[in-house]
This record gives structure tokens, sequence and C-alpha cells, in this order.
């Protein structure tokens, strides 16, 4: 552990990966740089779309042969297979888009779901590839990407030079984590010289870091860096998931977590998906479904169009909004139904245009902004959190006006702000976290940890299936027994949790510690048919060869968190019998 953070803290470069659920990139900074000016980031800033625009980020989609071969990632990926959609030789080929939600796992069923190395990942048409060959494919792109364009300008550049920081989000559970940790090597960064930043927490950073811009009446204002003392809230919206965190300003270069970080699946591809229902809607399933499978970059035109709009519906006093369509989708519809377009839900066609009424647009936002507006209204309700007087609106989907002006006139009293470059905060603060990953000192504990233990058996309160005979003494097997509960807080590199405990036979010569976790507060049980939501993270094998002390041999069980992993160690006191573990979660 020490020889890997001494690797990244003399790292000439830090470079952050950002994967995101609708779009991906990366930035670094040259350490020397960064120690002049923190500000001093690049980012590529020129990902090249099919009609010719120039993009922060490109999209999330990857393609692969027939025969199961990277073949292209981003605006490539996309035009590639529009090609061959359009041309009927997408046979056999594989395009994964907006995939990244898989991952996902609700903590509150977490037994709901299990990530698995050897699971697979359905694309756009039900075929199916490993999870990890995708995403390690993905990194793997950014990372040569990157490394052919720093080529360009240096050539004395190593790898071990070069500390990668990837982007992950802070609702995830441990396991998710852990498998993008294995992508990450697997698209060949070695562990040593990677940290994963929680993608809130990077924009809390950044946000924190450089002079906010914000628009006030038309005209720009600034608002310097906050003030030690200072509460604000960070409201994270991306393509898949919402991340909410909130900190407190400790000095000028830390900031104090309050809470654990929440939110859910409620970001802006759940707008998207709900305007190709209402297309297909307006235009009829069967006609949308025939186009779709002829004419992708038609789709991909329409889609891209939408996404434009999206960002601005709200931002004035129209009552209606023009949107161009294909006028093979016209064709389409006449050709299926016989005759020219009729109006659906208020939507009138003019030439090749569709003229929505407003109302009808809006109603796209109502499901994820009012999943967003009750969230943070139960958060602020917290203890802990009634000093919070700033909101931070981060993440591709706060570009929305909508969402923007519905978070102001929901939380009046509390100052919303919006960095002018809100899609690259999470980006750009990853780096700063890789320069100075100790900005963060501590956290709140977002789950409990504990070990399996056999403790006496109570007939009263045990379940008899539960019951084992241990040394002639009943007792009650997989109790869990909390060694850090949820809402602690935790000093990074500092804070350690002990838990004690004798092995479960006075003959045993080895103990198995198995490790677990839950997003509950007290669960009782770690056997999986008592219905408590725990999940086991993995184990450690002790050996403890001298039994001449029978049972009376304890050992004792520490969790460490150091930046975002775990460490877990397990020591048979008195003795030199030890073993340690940073956690691997994958099943």
């Amino acid at each position: 552990m020490a020889n890997s953070s001494s690797s990244k803290e003399n790292a000439l470069i830090v470079v952050a990966l950002d994967f995101g659920t609708t779009y991906s990139g990366w930035a670094y900074s040259v350490r020397h740089d960064f120690k002049e000016n923190r500000s001093s980031i690049k980012t590529k800033g020129g990902w090249k779309s099919g009609d010719g625009q120039a993009t922060d980020k490109t999209p999330t989609v990857v393609l692969f042969t027939p025969e199961n071969e990277f073949h292209s990632f981003g605006y490539d990926a996309e035009s590639k297979y529009a090609e061959l959609v359009d041309d009927d030789e997408a046979t056999g080929w594989k395009y994964f888009k907006r995939f990244k939600m898989a991952l996902f796992s609700d903590e509150t069923n977490q037994t709901a779901r299990k990530l698995s190395r050897r699971q697979m990942m359905k694309d756009v048409n039900g075929h199916k590839l490993e999870s990890l060959m995708v995403v390690s494919e993905c990194l793997k792109f950014l990372k040569d990407d990157f490394l052919k364009t720093l080529l360009e300008n240096v050539n004395f550049v190593e790898m071990k030079d070069i500390h990668w920081v990837l982007t992950v989000p802070a609702i995830w559970s441990d396991q998710a984590k852990q498998f993008m940790r294995q992508a990450a090597n697997q698209a060949g960064i070695e562990d040593g010289l990677l940290s994963l930043a929680y993608e809130p927490e990077a924009a809390a950073i950044y946000c924190k870091d450089i002079t906010l811009q914000k628009k006030v009446d038309g005209a720009v204002g600034s608002l310097e860096t906050f003030d030690s003392g200072h509460q604000f809230l960070v409201l994270d919206c991306g393509g898949g998931t919402v991340d909410i965190t909130a900190y407190e300003v400790e000095t000028k270069d830390k900031l104090i977590e309050l809470c654990p970080p929440s939110g859910g699946p409620w970001g802006g591809t759940e707008v998207d998906k709900l305007f190709l229902n209402l297309v297909k809607e307006v235009f009829g399933k069967a006609v949308w479904c025939n186009f779709a499978k002829s004419n992708m970059r038609d789709c991909l035109d329409l889609l891209r169009t939408f996404e434009g709009r999206k960002r601005v519906i709200g931002a004035n006093n129209e009552e209606k909004v023009r949107l161009l369509f294909p006028r093979e989708l016209f064709d389409e519809y006449e050709a299926h139904t016989g005759s020219g377009f009729k109006s659906v839900l208020g939507v009138t066609k003019a030439r090749d245009k569709l003229i929505f009424p407003i109302d009808v647009l809006k109603n796209l936002f109502s499901q994820p902004l009012n999943a967003i507006t009750a969230h943070v209204r139960e958060l602020l309700r917290k203890p802990e959190l009634q000093e919070v007087r700033t909101i931070l609106m981060v993440g591709g989907f706060s570009d929305s006006e909508l969402l923007y002006q519905h978070i102001k006139s929901e939380f009046t009293g509390i100052n919303v702000l919006r960095p002018h470059d809100a899609v690259s905060s999470v980006m750009k603060g990853a780096v700063i976290f890789g320069h100075s990953p100790e900005v963060i000192p501590e956290r709140i504990c977002a789950r409990t940890y504990g070990i399996a233990c056999n403790i006496p058996f109570d007939s009263e309160l045990h379940p008899p299936e539960l019951r084992q005979v241990c040394d002639g003494i009943e007792m009650c097997t997989d109790s869990f027994q909390p060694i850090v509960r949820k809402g602690e807080q935790i000093l990074l590199g500092k804070s350690c949790f002990d838990r004690q405990f004798l092995p479960t036979c006075s003959n045993d010569k080895s103990a198995t510690i198995d490790i677990f976790v839950s997003p509950d507060d007290n669960p009782k049980y770690t056997y999986g048919g008592r219905g408590d939501n725990v999940k086991r993270l993995g184990s450690l094998h002790l050996s403890i060869p001298d039994t001449s002390k029978g049972k009376n041999r304890p050992i004792t069980v520490r969790i460490s968190f150091q930046s975002t992993e775990i460490v877990v160690t397990a020591v048979e006191e008195g003795t030199n019998n030890l073993v340690s573990k940073q956690f691997d979660s994958l099943v």
C-alpha cells in the first residue's frame, strides 16, 4: 500500500477518466503546472460528432465486430453502426449504448442483483458480451486516446509517471466500484497507479477550488470560493443517476462530508426515454420501429436535436417548440396509415417539423424533477444539514434550464448555483483529487460493515435453523456483529474500527472471517434467508495453528478506509499471525 501511494504522489501527470452514462471524456494536468496554478487542467475539448461539431465529451457508446473484437467508441461508433444499419450489414455486430446503468444497484435491495466477472451485458439488439469486457474496452479507448494526445506533445512520459483517476457514482455499491477497478486493470492501468473518485465529491472539490460563475439577470457575476464553515449541497445530475452529497468547508484546502451520499436513477436519460415514448405515441409504435430499423442515422440526428433542445426547454416563455423530423418518418407514417399526419396530444405538423405544446415537453421532465426535489427536501430536513445555504448543480443534466429553474423555485431560501462548465466539473475535480486526495479528510460511512459471528443461542430470540452446537454449547451462527456503522464519521487513512472475537471451537487451527455489508443501520443476521438486507463482501483466512489455549485466542478484526478503498486486517493477539486484504467484492 505504501509503495502504491508513493508512486501516485510522485506521478508527473494526473489523468481523470470520466466514464458517464451518456457521455465520457478525459482531463489531465501536469504536477508542476498544477502547483503553479490549480486551475491548469486540460481536456480534449475536440470530440468530433458526425455533423462536424466539437464537444467536451463523446457519447458513451461502443461497437464490437461479429467476432467480438472492439471496433470503435463514441461518435465513431455511432456513425459506423448507423452506416451498417442503413446498408443492412449490421448482422452480428454488437452496439452498446447507455449501459452504465446496468452496473447500478439499488442498495436498499442488494440481494436482488449480484455483479460478477462473468456477468453478461445485452446490447441494443439483445446480443450479449461479458460486462467486464465491454467496460474495460471503453476505458482502454479513453486511456489510449489520452496517451495518443500526450505523445503528440511530449515523448518522455512513461506509464509509471501517470496517476489515473476513475470517476464513479458515490451511491454505487462497493461491488460496482470494485468492478470498475477490475475493468481499469484489464484496460492496462496498474492498480498501484489507479484511484477512484466519487463523482459528486470531485465536483465539490472543483467548485470549491475555482471562482464560480453564475448568471444574474442576464449578466455574469462571480462568487469567490467558499469561506471556512460554509455548508453546501452538491446536486450531481448526470445522464443515469443523480448523486447528492453535502459538505462543510473546513479550511481553504479541506472539505468535510456532512452526510452519506444518496440519490437515485433520475438522470437525463429518463427524459430521453419519455421523449422516445412520446414520439412512438405520436407516430405509432409500428411506424417508429419500421423507420428505426432502416434509418439509424436519422434516428441519431433526431435524438441529438432533442438533446440540444432539452437544455433550453423552459428558458423562455415560448408556448410551442418546433422540432425537425426526418422526411422518411412522415413517409413511413403515410405508407402505414394511408393518410397524412394527424394531430395527437396537441402535436401538429408544419412541413418537416412537429410543433409540440410546451406543456407536453415539460411533462417529460416531471418524473425525474419530482423525484430529485423530494429527495433534496428530505435531506435538508436532517439536523446536520440545517446550515446548508447553497446548492451546487453539476453534471450534464444540470444544463437543463427547466431543471435549474425548478430547483431554484422549490428552494427559494437557498442560493442555487450552476458553474458555467457544469458538464466538466466532475472530470476536472477528479484531476484535483488525484493531486490532492487529502482535500477530503473525512467522510460519513454510507453503510454498515461487520463480520459473521457465533453467539450463545437463545431459543426465544434466534431462529432455530441457525442453532449449532460447538464444544457442547448451543450457539447461534451467522449473527451480524457490526464493526463500523452507517452514519459514523471516518477519518480517511486514520480511523480504524475494531472488533474482537474468539475462535468457534477450541481446536480450530484456522479462522475464516467473512466480511458483510448492509445499507441498513442495524442488520441482525448475515444469513440471507432471514430477509436482512446484507451482502457478503469477501473473506479473510487467518492461520491460528497453536491450539494450546483452546478458545482463549482473541482475534481482532480491523477495518480502515483509505481514500475510496476499504482495507480489512485480522490478527491473532499476542502472535505474529496476521492477514490483510483490500477487498475484491466481485463474486
